[in-house]
């Protein structure tokens, strides 16, 4: 499933940023634990120089021992032991507990006699303050993580805002009813400003390519509707010939159904390219209920086959739109569902307040179904029509943005025409 670049961009922050940093974290404690550990010795240090100086000032009197603070007594250790920090732990009676501590002991030399020095500091609190310094760098870091991805989204909203601009008028963009796309040539970012430099151009091109084409289209239709009407007109003088064989009368009507067709081709091109030009802007409220019985009526009057129907109309179901368009749009449609029909075929027509639907039994589609809403395009046993009724219908469908969905199943040819 495809994602916005800002939704990727903040899944990529919340996945690796954490990541970072907890491992910033770690190397955070290491560091700490480091420190805490050489702070600890430089105080016993300490500690023992200003004991073992009490200790000469005046030896007799002085206390040997204290509980928590250090001890002298006369002999010797292990070499290992001396100078390194060791854990321990003293019971207190008094709290009935032992409580840790970090010693440290040293070999000192006075009047002859050896003397071990020993000094202690609680380990508790250095836990503790390592534990809150933690905590607070743990919370800051939190508070970090949130404070980017609120900026990162923020400025990334910012930033792109030129970007979403862009695309919104060219979402917008219809190359049928907006002459040209207006897009700022300075957005404040140079890629932005490049990009809607060749899109700018990209659309000029294509409104050249598009009104040179549908020019091209509607002089071509234009200037045919004479030479057949001249056709017409001399096929109708050959065929009340008096001595017309009946070799030259078939000729004849196979040359007028061909001349018949292809000005019924004009028709409708000139019709589509009137409907791209907007130049049905007039609309009105159409009672669709009544204009479809009115067409169904008339092309059961027009085909002595006309297949067997069933109908569910509903009764004053009405849109603002062009009526000429609706009559061409919905003619289209049930003609297209009698001709694409099988004897003794049936049709359902359904009509509601937002929705019509027509269904025909019908071979199957010897193409993509899609495609035959395409100009010109048509089944393979379809050949004597035009294939141009079903991009007539799409046509007006999407100047009136209806929506218009076909699919063929179990022998039946649907189509759902939904007004919005």
């Amino acid at each position: 499933m495809s994602k916005s670049l800002l939704q990727k961009n903040t899944r990529y922050l919340l996945i690796w940023l954490p990541v970072v940093l907890l491992l910033c974290s770690v190397l955070f404690y290491i560091v700490l634990q480091m420190h805490a550990h050489h702070m600890q010795q430089k105080q016993l240090l300490l500690k023992q120089f200003n004991v073992w100086n009490a200790f000469k000032a005046d030896p007799g009197n002085f206390q040997k021992h204290i509980i928590g603070e250090y001890d002298i007594s006369e002999g010797t250790t292990l070499k290992s032991e001396l100078n390194e920090l060791r854990d321990t732990s003293i019971y207190y009676p008094d709290k009935a507990k032992s409580l840790p501590f970090e010693i440290l002991i040293s070999q000192m030399e006075y009047s002859g006699k050896t003397y071990l020095i020993t000094t202690y500091i609680s380990s508790t609190e250095v836990t503790h303050m390592i534990i809150k310094i933690f905590i607070a760098e743990a919370v800051i870091l939190v508070l970090l993580l949130i404070a980017i991805v609120i900026l990162n989204r923020k400025s990334s909203g910012l930033l792109w805002k030129p970007f979403f601009s862009t695309m919104k008028k060219i979402n917008e963009f219809d190359i049928v009813r907006n002459a040209s796309l207006a897009l700022p040539a300075e957005t404040g970012t140079t890629e932005f400003n490049e990009l809607n430099k060749e899109l700018t151009q990209l659309i000029q091109h294509v409104n050249l390519a598009y009104h040179n084409q549908k020019q091209f289209v509607e002089n071509a239709s234009h200037e045919m509707q004479t030479p057949l009407a001249i056709i017409r007109s001399k096929l109708e003088l050959l065929i009340n010939q008096p001595l017309l064989t009946e070799h030259a009368a078939s000729l004849l009507a196979d040359i007028t159904e061909a001349n018949e067709r292809l000005s019924q081709m004009n028709r409708t091109l000139l019709l589509l390219a009137k409907i791209e030009n907007n130049q049905f802007p007039d609309t009105e409220k159409v009672n669709l209920s009544e204009l479809l019985e009115q067409l169904i009526n008339n092309f059961k009057n027009h085909y002595d086959d006309f297949p067997e129907t069933d109908l569910a109309i509903e009764k004053n179901v009405t849109v603002h739109a062009n009526r000429s368009l609706l009559d061409i749009l919905f003619s289209n449609l049930l003609n297209n569902a009698i001709v694409h029909n099988i004897p003794d075929g049936k049709i359902n027509i359904v009509l509601s307040q937002n929705q019509f639907k027509i269904e025909n039994t019908g071979l199957p589609p010897d193409t993509d179904p899609q495609v035959l809403f395409e100009r010109f395009k048509k089944g393979s046993h379809q050949t004597k029509t035009t294939g141009l009724g079903l991009a007539l219908v799409r046509q007006i469908s999407n100047l009136y943005n209806y929506t218009l969905n076909y699919r063929f199943n179990d022998g039946w040819h649907r189509l759902v025409l939904t007004f919005h």
